[in-house]
């Protein structure tokens, strides 16, 4: 009889061990299936929060893209969308665009079935204060009718007004003087070789040793945006590579392209996108 007993309970024991094993894993399961849901909702609602997912989709049309970067429309066959580009332009091409009719490039897309309307342009112009590094010396300044300017060692390039004032607009390794305003003083000193002055001749073959001083100007800046309404082709048009279209003036504007994704099914439209967030 004790025998008899001390099976039943190592059976019961047995059953009980299974069923909390069985379960345990199924909880596991369940955490495990809500924890990657919740992952996936945080990685979605980050990527929307940081502005790299815009218009997400909608019917037969989305939008997805970096605001800095690129835009990207897909559009189902048969469908159409108004896509919107934008890129920086410089002053005469904002002047040219804001007067003048653009010529528009689509026959390409056209050939392989697209319908491609132009709708519009707009320029927005807007001035920042940006800082840039400058060296000055009283005894640099120029006078009527001379033009001797001086130049530093080191390998950095200067450009003088006729007050003895300097703005540095390269050193090695940093070209553009926006580009070394960005640099901070070490990095600074760092390209000018370990140093936290520039060297140069100056009057009389003197040698100046000036330190750099930081301060901000206006910078004038314009993006060019553009508007078009692409219908696709009907059929999935699978072949045709990477298709371009463009809308210039005098040779400088927007160009975007056309691909097929074979995975989705569906046409992809992407081009330039800019916006003052950008600056």
């Amino acid at each position: 009889m004790r025998k008899n007993t001390g099976s039943l309970l190592a059976i019961v024991a047995s059953i009980a061990l299974l069923v909390l094993m069985v379960y345990g894993c199924s909880n596991k399961n369940k955490e495990s299936a809500a924890s990657e849901r919740q992952a996936i909702n945080e990685q979605t609602a980050s990527r929307v929060a940081n502005g790299l997912e815009q218009n997400p989709a909608s019917g037969n049309e989305s939008h997805w893209g970096d605001k800095c970067r690129m835009h990207f429309y897909y559009i189902a066959p048969g469908q159409s969308a108004s896509v919107t580009f934008e890129t920086e332009v410089d002053a005469a091409t904002a002047k040219i665009a804001n007067e003048e009719e653009p010529t528009v490039q689509k026959k390409d897309l056209e050939a392989l079935g697209y319908s491609v309307s132009y709708l519009g342009r707009s320029v927005d112009t807007f001035s920042l204060n940006l800082p840039v590094w400058t060296v000055s010396e009283p005894s640099f300044a120029l006078k009527d009718n001379e033009t001797l300017w001086y130049h530093p060692f080191g390998g950095a390039s200067i450009d003088w007004n006729r007050n003895g004032e300097g703005t540095i607009t390269s050193v090695p390794g940093t070209m553009g003087m926006f580009a070394v305003g960005k640099l901070t003083r070490d990095e600074l000193s760092k390209k000018l070789g370990g140093s936290n002055t520039i060297s140069i001749r100056g009057p009389k073959d003197s040698i100046y040793s000036l330190t750099p001083t930081q301060k901000e100007i206006p910078k004038e800046f314009h993006i060019l945006s553009v508007t078009i309404d692409i219908r696709a082709p009907e059929e999935n048009i699978k072949g045709g590579g990477v298709t371009h279209g463009s809308v210039l003036w005098k040779g400088k504007g927007v160009e975007f392209r056309r691909e097929y994704d074979n995975k989705n099914n569906r046409y992809v439209i992407s081009g330039p996108a800019k916006s003052r967030d950008c600056f």
